[in-house]
């Protein structure tokens, strides 16, 4: 049986390849399709650690409902791993390859046939990270705010005197230190309860609710959320819509101190009131304390300047009192005085009345006489007025009329005036009629003529001479521009640009990369030219036209000539 299986397998001449040559060609078709190509990718990372050269080697993870769905080799060179947390620092938040962390970074896929498939991380954009943040913080904001939670807590009545406070925070930290010494340091006895809580990770949700409900329990008048400064993604695990909701359904009043004064948190959306540093949460509430003592002192003031201000007012009403009185009893005393003046008014009156009837006749008649005589020297007037009326009229009718006449007779007198000048003119004219003679003034015309002549040539000759000049210059500057030369001169420019383009294109390395030539670096990102720079499974990275790949070099040969 052994010997006829044997026959069969050497018959049927089955093709067996070595492991070498399958994982080569598995290598081969993968870089075919993957040389130099970039893409983004996030993931979970698992089982991350460092080696003495600095390079960090960790595992992709996906997880779904608590299941492991996919799994990749991952790895990062030092000095990208260098440049990745610069650009990162320089954005105000932290690269960490953290167990459990999910990242955005971008990779590209290299094949080993000893190690097998991996993921080599280049890149990392820290907009992706702060993206990613902001988007679902926003989208928590609108969530809260849609359901009205960020008023809830602020409608709780605060207590005027803040004498029980419970604080969550983590003990020992700086924020929790700054709020302690500021209010050891005042003169008021407040009672503070610290609650212990993890400010950042993983466990933040889990101990900062545990906290809350804890002081919610506890009689307090106020509850106060500390953390000091840090990275975004530190602060981050603070923007935690349980909490949110814990501290917006709380029946304490809450305040919020997270972060640095640039910070904002989800949590002081929902707060009753936030603070920027925990610092200012114990100053206010010290100087809550500060107001209802100067209250105190005040109102003591003020009620004694009450009670001043009454009796001085009862001692004012005591003297109008004895004003009123005093007026009153001179008002009697006036109304006597005026009883005594009518009584005697009225004696006067009847005395009057006692006088005799002859007298009262003779003041009629005598008021009758002197009406009419002032009746007569009236009618006396009028017609005195009258006839001054009549007299002013008469002569201002004949200053009018002699007025007219004076002007009739000047009329008549600048008439005869005006004839005698124009009569007089016409003469002067007649005797000067040989200035004006034709002859004369043709004579005059011709002179002029002919000095107009003279200038009219020295002119034209000037003209002439300046009309040569320009075509001379025009002529050599034609010279100068000649089609002939112009076409001579832009044939050699051309050929010096032709040739300065060939020398260009021979020292561009992207042409001579497409001609087939690479470029090679080392793990350092530093140019490989000598054989010498190279050892047994160095990992380098060779430039290509279109792309860059990664391999690791076996054998170094040296070229003796």
């Amino acid at each position: 049986m052994l010997s006829k299986r044997l026959t069969d397998n050497t018959q049927t001449q089955k093709k067996v390849l070595r492991l070498s040559a399958i994982a080569n060609r598995i290598g081969q078709i993968i870089n075919e399709k993957t040389s130099g190509k970039r893409f983004w990718m996030k993931a979970e990372v698992s089982s991350s650690h460092q080696n003495a050269n600095g390079h960090t080697y960790f595992d992709f993870v996906e997880m779904q409902h608590g299941r492991q769905v996919a799994k990749l080799r991952g790895m990062i060179w030092r000095d990208d791993r260098a440049r990745i947390e610069k650009e990162f620092a320089q954005a105000g938040i932290e690269f960490k390859l953290e167990n459990g962390k999910e990242i955005t970074t971008e990779c590209t896929i290299e094949y080993h046939p000893v190690f097998g498939l991996s993921v080599n991380v280049v890149d990392a954009d820290p907009n992706f990270a702060l993206g990613e943040i902001e988007r679902i913080r926003r989208q928590m904001l609108l969530k809260l705010e849609k359901e009205g939670l960020f008023e809830t807590n602020k409608q709780i009545p605060l207590p005027l005197l803040l004498k029980r406070v419970g604080v969550v925070t983590s003990k020992g930290s700086a924020g929790h230190q700054d709020f302690a010494k500021t209010i050891a340091g005042s003169k008021y006895p407040i009672y503070v309860k610290i609650e212990d809580a993890r400010m950042q990770g993983h466990r933040t949700e889990q101990t900062v609710l545990s906290a809350i409900t804890s002081l919610e329990s506890q009689s307090l008048d106020l509850i106060v959320v500390l953390r000091g400064g840090g990275s975004k993604l530190d602060l981050g695990a603070l923007d935690n819509e349980l909490i949110a909701r814990k501290i917006a359904s709380c029946s304490v009043p809450v305040w919020t101190a997270i972060g640095h004064e640039i910070d904002e948190s989800v949590l002081d959306y929902v707060s009753h009131t936030n603070f920027k540093t925990p610092t200012a949460v114990a100053e206010e509430i010290l100087n809550r304390m500060n107001v209802l003592a100067t209250r105190n002192k005040d109102g003591l003031s003020q009620l004694r300047s009450a009670w001043s201000k009454r009796v001085t007012q009862e001692k004012n009403n005591n003297q109008k009192q004895k004003q009123i009185f005093a007026q009153r009893i001179e008002s009697k005393v006036s109304k006597s005085n005026g009883l005594i003046q009518t009584q005697r008014n009225r004696l006067r009156l009847s005395v009057s009345k006692r006088v005799s009837v002859n007298e009262r006749r003779q003041l009629s008649q005598f008021s009758f006489s002197f009406q009419q005589k002032a009746k007569d020297k009236l009618k006396t007037l009028q017609q005195e007025l009258q006839l001054a009326k009549n007299s002013t009229y008469s002569a201002t009718k004949d200053r009018k009329n002699k007025a007219f006449q004076n002007l009739n007779q000047a009329k008549t007198r600048l008439r005869d005036v005006t004839k005698r000048q124009l009569r007089d003119r016409g003469l002067m004219l007649v005797s000067s009629r040989g200035w004006f003679s034709p002859g004369r003034i043709l004579s005059k015309v011709n002179s002029n003529r002919d000095v107009l002549l003279v200038r009219a040539g020295d002119f034209k000759k000037r003209a002439n001479r300046k009309i040569t000049d320009e075509r001379y210059s025009i002529k050599s500057k034609q010279i100068k521009v000649h089609p002939g030369l112009i076409r001579e001169r832009l044939k050699s420019k051309r050929a010096q640009l032709k040739l300065g383009r060939t020398i260009i294109d021979s020292r561009d390395p992207a042409k001579n990369l497409k001609r087939g030539y690479a470029l090679i670096f080392d793990s350092n990102s530093k140019l490989v030219t000598s054989i010498e720079d190279l050892t047994k499974n160095q990992n380098v990275k060779i430039n290509l036209a279109d792309g860059v790949a990664a391999a690791k070099i076996g054998e170094t040969e040296q070229d003796d000539s």
